[in-house]
């Protein structure tokens, strides 16, 4: 007999310059019901996924719109999470008083916990495998890399753990055949959930991450992942290291021009990305099904047959760009204007 937990955890998040206490007042939850959702089943599994959600809650504080943006793991847990996360209920965001709706993101882990053994930890055949795989891209025989990540994928990986160290050593392997985009997609699953990882692993990936962001200009999760190797206990990571950190990105930050980035998108399959210029611009060969903005003080949505530019005021608190297409594209999103981090 298993027993299934939902566990989750808000996002940390690197706070953009707040507007006044008495301005905004961030959405709060006020249920604590949900700490556990519990599923049994005779059948025992492994097998778990990881997803987060966006979401708004409006000014009643009831949660709409939830929005998968990034999944790892196991697909079949996202209508799960949904579920999971239609049920919060919250005190609404406020300005000056008056109640507003509000983006949140939020993680959401589908585990499976077993009365006859533990499913918290890696087993020693994904070990196996995963020890051979990186010794062979430290020897620098990436095909023979491949082979072995290919069979920890298919017959190893089952677990939150093993999900988010296969996303790190696939991260590696990318990177030393320089198929950027593979990088970008497995070193941004390793950060996003990297609290499945011991802290050592944590720690290069975050450091990788930083680097990366940084190159593609992504700024907010650049400090996000300042923020992150702050909050390793076990590390030491001291106020100057840490100042250091963030003189050297506010410096890019303030010097940066244009950011210009081509996005991906599936069939139906939302994205988030994060912004930090006043003005972007959306630019697509193909209709798109959603476009919205989601910052923590206020929800945007466009009409799609007329957006021209989106522009982000210095009081906007950590924004995103949800977009959805109901036909697999790449579209570009450009960002320039003013700096407001």
């Amino acid at each position: 007999m298993k027993k299934r937990l939902l566990a989750l955890s808000l996002v940390s998040t690197f706070t953009l310059p707040p507007v006044s206490a008495d301005d905004f007042v961030p959405a709060q939850v006020i249920n604590k019901n949900y700490d556990q959702l519990t599923n049994t089943s005779s059948r025992a599994s492994r097998l778990e996924g990881i997803n987060l959600s966006s979401y708004v809650v409006d000014e009643n504080g009831q949660v709409s719109d939830i929005e998968i943006v990034a999944t790892a793991g196991q697909k079949k847990y996202q209508r799960e999470a949904i579920d999971y996360v239609s049920k919060l209920n919250y005190k609404s965001a406020r300005i000056n008083g008056n109640a507003v709706p509000t983006a949140k993101t939020i993680k959401v882990s589908s585990q499976n916990v077993h009365a006859s053994f533990s499913n918290d930890q890696a087993s020693p055949g994904f070990f196996d495998d995963y020890k051979k795989a990186s010794q062979l891209i430290d020897d620098k025989k990436y095909d023979e890399a491949k082979t072995y990540i290919t069979e920890l994928e298919s017959e190893h990986t089952k677990n939150t753990v093993e999900i988010v160290l296969l996303a790190w050593l696939k991260s590696q392997h990318s990177y030393f055949v320089k198929d950027w985009e593979k990088f970008d997609k497995h070193i941004y699953e390793a950060f996003l959930f990297r609290d499945n990882l011991p802290d050592q692993i944590k720690k290069r990936v975050i450091k990788n991450a930083l680097q990366w962001f940084i190159s593609k200009q992504d700024f907010v999760r650049a400090y996000d992942a300042i923020d992150a190797l702050d909050n390793i206990d076990s590390i030491t990571f001291s106020e100057q290291n840490k100042a250091q950190l963030l003189a050297q990105v506010n410096d890019i930050y303030k010097n940066s021009g244009e950011i210009s980035q081509q996005i991906s998108l599936e069939s139906e399959q939302a994205v988030l990305p994060l912004l930090s210029k006043s003005e972007v611009e959306l630019k697509s060969d193909k209709p798109l099904s959603k476009v919205q903005l989601r910052c923590e003080n206020r929800v945007v949505n466009y009409d799609l047959s007329t957006i021209d530019k989106i522009e982000i005021s210095k009081n906007d608190v950590r924004c995103g760009l949800l977009i959805k297409s109901t036909i697999a594209q790449t579209v570009t999103l450009k960002q320039s204007g003013k700096s407001f981090l």
